[in-house]
């Protein structure tokens, strides 16, 4: 069996010989240091970690808040956006509608006197407006006439309640006092499904 400890035999050895008293130390050391290294110092990346965690979340939170109070001014902004989106739509022919825009430029050409024989679709080219994809629509005739018609024809495509635009060359007349120039109106496109939405 194994015999008994006493602390006051113990402590009578280790004054006599150092070598015993610095044994318990060392073992009593080495425990707090094992304790410090495999219970505490993980345990405190641990709390760091969930403490940055927690002040990220904080942060989202006082957006949100800052959101929540300004919510009917995000409302009103979101109505407006809505309006103004909503007539933009109704500026502009939907894709389906290219033909009416063709039947339209000969309409505004006859009644501004001007004779036409053809009118060329040119091709689409895409345009990104924000973040819709719209297409440009050109047509191209050809004109013969004066001043007079060609101004009349301008101004009406001026107040076309369609977004409706003219590229011309420059304008010379021929010996008559007459022009022969190519016009090209153009349109925009938007998808059909985008006005649908509205």
């Amino acid at each position: 069996m194994a015999a008994e400890f006493s602390l006051t035999e113990w402590l009578k050895k280790a004054k006599e010989d150092p070598k015993v008293a610095a044994q318990p130390l060392v073992i009593v050391a080495a425990l707090a240091f094992g304790g410090y290294k495999g219970l505490y110092a993980p345990k405190v990346a641990e709390l760091l970690k969930e403490d940055k965690k927690i002040k990220g979340i904080e942060a989202n939170i006082k957006n949100v808040q800052a959101a929540v109070d300004n919510i009917e001014d995000i409302k009103l902004d979101i109505e407006d956006k809505k309006s103004a989106f909503s007539k933009s739509i109704k500026l502009c022919y939907r894709k389906s509608e290219m033909t009416s825009f063709l039947r339209r430029v000969r309409e505004l050409a006859a009644q501004a006197g001007i004779p036409i024989k053809s009118v060329n679709p040119q091709t689409m080219t895409p345009l990104t407006l924000g973040e819709a994809t719209v297409e440009k629509f050109p047509v191209t005739f050809s004109f013969s006439g004066d001043l007079s018609q060609l101004g009349t024809f301008l101004r009406m495509i001026e107040k076309e309640e369609k977004i409706t635009f003219v590229s011309m060359p420059n304008l010379k007349p021929n010996a008559s006092g007459t022009f022969d120039i190519d016009l090209t109106p153009t349109t925009i496109l938007i998808p059909d499904e985008m006005a649908v939405d509205q």
